[in-house]
């Protein structure tokens, strides 16, 4: 059964970056030694209107090798 389907919706922020040490000590990541690149929060969904967000075709965001 998917997150969807249990209700759940996710997704990918970096903003939290702008304070990325204060984020560490507030989430217990050791500064230091790890770091981070997104926050993916996990939370249900409210409303009923719950669907996959329009994606771009992979081809057009994809790059191997080259641009």
């Amino acid at each position: 059964m998917s997150s969807a389907a249990r209700g759940l919706g996710t997704c990918w922020t970096s903003l939290h970056l702008f304070g990325e040490e204060a984020a560490a000590e507030a989430l217990g990541i050791p500064y230091a030694e790890v770091q981070q690149a997104a926050l993916i929060p996990v939370a249900y969904a409210t409303g009923a209107g719950f669907k996959p967000a329009p994606r771009a075709a992979l081809d057009t965001v994809v790059h191997w090798e080259t641009w």
